[in-house]
């Protein structure tokens, strides 16, 4: 995510309603106008942020608010570790004989993941190599 647009995420978190009129945000960041609204439009459409029109004191602008929630871990994507059913989990810990550090049934869960994902983005490459 670009600076400008974790800052203007910053700066809606910390509104009241989680909502500012677009020139406040520009004028808050010391940024212009232009930069601001092409940043708030790609945030638009990841979903990010909505931005309503706003007609007061003759000029128009955009309402802007977060909709934007919280990532949830979800266990479909975190089940691949061996941690869950290790029988040692109790005992493991940083520093200690049994430790994720030296853990060799988890290196080879987090090997396996990796070689999973290369293989899903090496299908994701072909596949849209082929299209064009």
């Amino acid at each position: 995510m670009e600076e400008l647009e974790e800052k203007l995420i910053k700066a809606l978190q910390n509104s009241a309603d989680r909502s500012l009129l677009q020139s406040d945000l520009w004028k808050s960041l010391s940024s212009n106008s232009r930069e601001v609204s092409r940043a708030l439009a790609r945030m638009e459409k990841k979903g990010i942020v909505k931005r309503e029109l706003f007609t007061g004191d003759s000029h128009k602008t955009y309402r802007v608010t977060l909709i934007k929630k919280e990532q949830k871990v979800q266990i479909s994507d975190i089940v691949w570790c061996s941690c869950f059913t290790c029988h040692d989990l109790s005992r493991c810990g940083m520093g200690q004989p049994i430790s994720p550090e030296n853990c060799v049934k988890l290196t080879m869960s987090l090997r396996n993941e990796f070689i999973k994902h290369q293989k899903s983005e090496e299908i994701k490459k072909a596949a849209s190599s082929g299209k064009e």
